[in-house]
């Protein structure tokens, strides 16, 4: 498998990412702090992440805050702003990500000083193939070909030297209506991500090949560490290995209807 250090959780564009206002019931989860302190930010960045608390993610972990005795209180927030939040504010977390990931984008100056839970989802990056075409068997057939890619990701220079040429679009749909459309040989995407993207068009996944992902990775919640949020990620780590032992995650994640290989196992 290639690993990629850049990359995309909006895709997590690598760049891999909110109280759920909506939980999986349709109940409401617990309020924000009144000054933000230790409350998880949601990076929202489209339909599996939206700011009103629906989608995908949102679903995966208000399964667990609305079973654990203690939750902290999430917001889904703007990309950014989620970002800026979780780096300003002392004993604040943030979802989805991986302490890695935001050391290596600079979003954070070292691992030390942070912690995180389980990872809840792993999200894998593709090449996806028109429709009607084999998926690629190598990143050498990129060679001659038109790839969709979101615009401020670093796919094009991870790519460099595999003779493609590299189209940036704006949003998910927009690659995804590029492919369909024919203009592109190819688009990058994430998954599960584009299980939705493709299903609000009316459309299967396009053709990919499963053994070529340019990176998976767990996300998690990330926190800063401080005595509460230890407390936190021990009590959020216990109660969703008991979701996943009974079987309750896999439910979530059948719903939604995705594979049950992006579900971890604790």
């Amino acid at each position: 498998m290639l690993r990629v250090a850049a990359y995309s959780f909006g895709i997590l564009c690598l760049a891999i990412c909110q109280t759920l206002c909506a939980r999986a019931d349709g109940g409401t989860a617990q309020p924000a702090h009144p000054d933000g302190k230790g409350d998880i930010y949601g990076t929202s960045w489209g339909m599996t992440l939206a700011l009103d608390g629906s989608g995908f993610y949102n679903e995966v972990l208000g399964t667990v805050l609305n079973e654990m005795d203690s939750p902290k209180a999430y917001q889904p927030l703007p990309y950014k702003r989620a970002k800026v939040s979780f780096r300003d504010i002392a004993g604040s977390c943030l979802f989805p990500s991986d302490i890695g990931h935001l050391a290596a984008g600079k979003d954070i100056d070292g691992p030390e000083g942070y912690i995180q839970t389980v990872p809840l989802i792993w999200v894998e990056s593709h090449i996806f193939s028109r429709y009607g075409d084999a998926p690629l068997a190598s990143l050498a057939a990129l060679e001659g070909r038109k790839v969709a890619y979101p615009n401020g990701s670093a796919l094009p220079t991870v790519l460099e030297g595999y003779g493609a040429s590299f189209l940036p679009t704006t949003t998910e749909t927009a690659k995804a209506r590029m492919l369909i459309a024919g203009r592109v040989d190819h688009m990058s995407g994430s998954l599960p991500d584009n299980i939705f993207v493709f299903k609000s068009l009316g459309r299967p996944l396009p053709p990919y090949n499963p053994d070529l992902a340019l990176i998976r990775v767990g996300v998690s919640v990330v926190c800063h560490d401080t005595p509460e949020n230890r407390a936190f990620v021990e009590a959020f780590d216990s109660t969703n290995a008991r979701l996943v032992s009974s079987g309750v995650m896999a439910a979530v994640f059948a719903g939604a209807g995705v594979d049950a290989r992006f579900m971890p196992k604790p």
